[in-house]
């Protein structure tokens, strides 16, 4: 090869590597997420997960949608007001490929994540009748609690509400929280995981509900 071939094979080269470049940062979203609320971002994000199935049918524009709005959020979280992981909460978006998107086969379920108590937790996918669970437990890797090892320890499956079978297995993975308020978390583990809180429609509704939700609570004249 010689010298001038050599320098037109680098030359073309580094031209494919900018378009290839240019294509990367004409895909990802323009997005002004400063200026808006925590509230507007929560809601933004929601809406662009919503159409996708747990994340499952979304494009690579909306998995970068949501990313930098995850990516916002985290640059704001309180790192010394970290709410309890309690009660139920259900899965608004994943990046993962695998059955902790709610993916079974060819079809996509419903996810939960409820925690038992300080340690235990389930995660289950429900399809019509059908119901997998996972039972695990959690350990903090550090004083923070923004990070935490995770133990597998039995799968169970149900239908129709009955437990049909059960059995132990092994496995885990680590959490790394990087938002987390009352009724949002945003965590890596490793794959991207957005999870709601499940409202408990069984306590007296806080002004905090109100305000959300105003037409809610109107009486009806009639």
């Amino acid at each position: 090869m010689t010298m001038r071939t050599t320098a037109l094979f680098v030359a073309s080269l580094a031209a494919c590597a900018s378009a290839l470049s240019t294509t990367k940062n004409q895909r990802a979203p323009s997005l002004a997420l400063k200026g808006e609320s925590t509230a507007a971002l929560k809601e933004q994000l929601r809406r662009t997960a919503a159409p996708t199935q747990n994340g499952v049918g979304a494009s690579e524009r909306t998995v970068l949608t949501v990313e930098a709005i995850a990516a916002e959020l985290e640059s704001r979280r309180d790192l010394d007001a970290f709410p309890a992981l309690e009660g139920a909460h259900e899965l608004v978006f994943s990046t993962s490929t695998g059955a902790s998107s709610g993916k079974l086969g060819p079809f996509v379920g419903h996810v939960t994540q409820t925690f038992l108590d300080e340690k235990t937790f389930v995660n289950a996918v429900e399809l019509g009748p059908l119901k997998v669970a996972l039972t695990a437990r959690r350990e903090p890797l550090d004083m923070s609690g923004w990070t935490y090892r995770v133990t597998f320890e039995s799968m169970g499956l149900s239908l129709f509400g009955v437990e049909v079978g059960s059995k132990p297995i092994s496995g885990g993975g680590t959490w790394n929280i990087r938002y987390v308020d009352d009724d949002l978390r945003i965590m890596d583990a490793p794959s991207l995981f957005v999870l709601s809180r499940r409202r408990d429609t069984t306590k007296s509704p806080t002004l905090l509900d109100v305000l959300d939700d105003p037409a809610k609570f109107m009486e009806d004249d009639d």
